[in-house]
């Protein structure tokens, strides 16, 4: 049955004085102390409409404060998140675990949404925080020291310093612990405007629909869906084999869907996240023609070509993308953006004494209406115009 647990709701202060955070922020963080964002209310909507005008999709963070830093700063953005051009940022999720600074991000990601110049979808790490759920790269969040690197035997590099945890800011604080879960629980599941929707994995009209008449935070959502689901799971799929339970887990919870998306069976069991895995992820774009608008995710560890190096292991699991995988919008209808590049997977570069972005990982934005791609690292800009390619 899925596991679940609430998280803890007890208000609390904010500490935003860490020199990361000035630095990023500058004067407005003169004060110590930001106040709590108010607690979710019983008619919050998870679905809310995304901002007007000129604005710039950032892919999954996973804790790397300092390419979050470059690249705002590349896009034009000053130290307190203002832009000459009135243009600003939404964040698509997963700005937590893995790297090594989580706790910078979310207080810069944080200052920015409470200012109106940002706003930020919830992704599957950020609701594992949420549901107390202990996993692959998270550990920071409850104070607590891990070793990162995959320990594959096909591993081509060896990991520099096996015997010792991966480089990570530890959490040590319970209000500012409770604070980040109560800021977490404020956030929406997608936003939209016309012709445009933003979700952290799938638009799924299904799931979708019944987020958007569902009224309340993310964990009173998971946990009604939740018990749904395990009705179902103790009489229909009482006696079904393991893996039709797990994606019935996975594919008919509305949540998850939006947040992980859907799983299919594998070709054969992988080692990904810190486990053996026998379903893969379901790459829904193939089959989408556009017919919501066009769909921004992220989620999908999509990398630029240009990173040789070879790990040995592939460690996302079996690849969604081809190796030609050339930045462009996905399915025949040419409507889904992934601005996922893997800065998620920076941990196995520096674990392992390579340079930063040799398998691919950047950090990326795409900016709207524009349609161009943007990346942390200084690689060139690129014209990502919606629509069905010509060779296609």
């Amino acid at each position: 049955q899925v596991a679940r647990r609430a998280a803890s709701r007890r208000p609390c202060l904010f500490a935003a004085s860490s020199l990361a955070l000035r630095s990023l922020l500058g004067t407005e963080t003169s004060i110590a102390w930001l106040p709590p964002p108010r607690s979710a209310r019983p008619g919050m909507a998870l679905i809310r409409k995304l901002f007007d005008g000129p604005i710039d999709i950032v892919g999954d963070i996973h804790g790397e404060s300092g390419q979050l830093q470059a690249l705002l700063f590349r896009l034009g953005y000053d130290g307190n998140g203002v832009h000459a051009e009135g243009r600003r940022l939404v964040f698509v999720g997963d700005l937590v675990d893995r790297g090594p600074d989580s706790v910078g991000v979310v207080r810069s990601v944080r200052f920015l949404v409470e200012k109106g110049r940002a706003q930020m979808i919830l992704g599957n790490h950020e609701l594992n925080l949420l549901r107390g759920e202990c996993k692959h790269g998270n550990h920071w969040f409850w104070g607590k020291t891990e070793q990162l690197c995959n320990r594959s035997p096909e591993a081509r590099h060896p990991i520099v310093a096996p015997s010792s945890p991966s480089f990570q800011v530890l959490l040590q604080d319970d209000v500012e612990r409770e604070a980040m879960l109560e800021f977490f629980r404020g956030q929406p599941l997608a936003l939209e405007r016309e012709g445009l929707r933003v979700v952290h994995a799938m638009w799924h009209p299904e799931s979708a629909e019944k987020i958007r008449k569902f009224r309340g935070d993310v964990v009173v959502a998971y946990d009604h869906y939740t018990t749904l689901l395990d009705e179902r799971l103790r009489t229909d799929l009482k006696d079904a084999p393991k893996d039709e339970r797990e994606m019935a887990i996975q594919n008919e919870h509305p949540v998850t869907v939006l947040t992980a998306g859907m799983e299919v069976p594998a070709k054969e069991p992988y080692f990904a996240g810190g486990k053996m895995r026998t379903l893969e992820r379901h790459r829904w774009w193939e089959s989408y023609e556009g017919e919501a608008g066009l769909v921004v995710v992220g989620h999908y560890w999509r990398r630029l070509t240009g990173g040789g190096e070879d790990l040995g292991f592939e460690p996302t699991g079996p690849a969604l993308f081809g190796a030609d995988d050339a930045p462009a919008w996905l399915g025949p209808g040419g409507a889904v953006m992934c601005v996922d590049y893997s800065a998620g997977l920076r941990f196995e570069e520096r674990g392992r004494g390579l340079p930063e972005g040799s398998i691919g990982t950047a950090l990326a934005a795409l900016r709207v209406p524009e349609m161009t791609l943007h990346f942390a690292d200084g690689s060139p800009t690129v014209n990502v115009p919606a629509g069905p390619r010509e060779c296609e």
